[in-house]
């Protein structure tokens, strides 16, 4: 008998300490750049940049994002994942 995750552990934004500060999501299921860039505390270029990747500044492509007409759509699950992962980083400093 082998031991396997039925399901994937996901993060949800009930498990944010301190909670996240979007109440209610613009479209379901995905996050706006705006929405993002608002819940980092960074600009909507510095959110693109982590989008699309930056040669110039050495930004790499941390986030993927899909067009729906002229803005950007990150899945909800990608974005929980990294701002789990900035959170970590910031409690440890």
């Amino acid at each position: 008998m082998t031991l396997a995750l039925s399901d994937e552990m996901t993060i949800k934004p009930e498990d944010f300490d301190p909670p996240l500060k979007r109440k209610e999501a613009a479209v379901p299921y995905y996050w706006t750049v705006e929405e993002l860039a608002e819940e980092l505390g960074v600009s909507t270029r510095y959110v693109h940049y982590l989008i699309k990747g930056d040669l110039k500044r050495r930004i790499r492509v941390r986030l993927k994002a899909y067009n729906a007409g002229k803005s950007l759509l990150i899945p909800e699950q990608e974005a929980l994942q990294y701002l789990w992962e900035i959170k970590q980083v910031k409690k440890k400093n």
